[in-house]
Parts: C-alpha cells; sequence; structure tokens
C-alpha cells in the first residue's frame, strides 16, 4: 500500500503561519504577501480557502485601526 500524502487543513496553515510571525510586526503587509502569492492557486479548493482567511484577516485589521469616528459614521 503507497502512504496518502495528505494536504493539512487551510485552518491549521493559517493558524501555523499566524503563529510564525513577528511580534509587532505588519500582518496586513505579510497577509497581502500571502494573498498575491495564493491567487495563482485559486482553483483549488483548500488553496482558496487559505486565501479567503488571509482576506478575512487583512479586513479585520485594516476596521480595527480604523478611527473610530469613520466605522460609527457607516
Amino acid at each position: 500500500m503507497g502512504l496518502i500524502n495528505r494536504m493539512p487543513a487551510p485552518e491549521d496553515v493559517f493558524v501555523a503561519w499566524l503563529m510564525r510571525q513577528p511580534r509587532n510586526g505588519d500582518l496586513v503587509a505579510a497577509a497581502s504577501a500571502e494573498v498575491a502569492r495564493l491567487r495563482r492557486y485559486a482553483s483549488h479548493p483548500g488553496a482558496k480557502r487559505l486565501h479567503d482567511l488571509f482576506c478575512a484577516l487583512i479586513s479585520e485589521k485594516r476596521a480595527a485601526i480604523r478611527p473610530q469616528s469613520v466605522r460609527t459614521a457607516q
């Protein structure tokens, strides 16, 4: 019998990536680089899910740094 080489779950890859980021690093810039890299693999469901996780992180971080007045006006 051959060995089955299973790919890790996108969520596991995302958490591992997040844990490896330097403290006080620019997560938006780092995640944006990953999004650009993953675009080439958009047809693969796992890569698409990972891409979506990075996009969600970028959106959350950008929303968190917006001034309070901008967030309440929306």
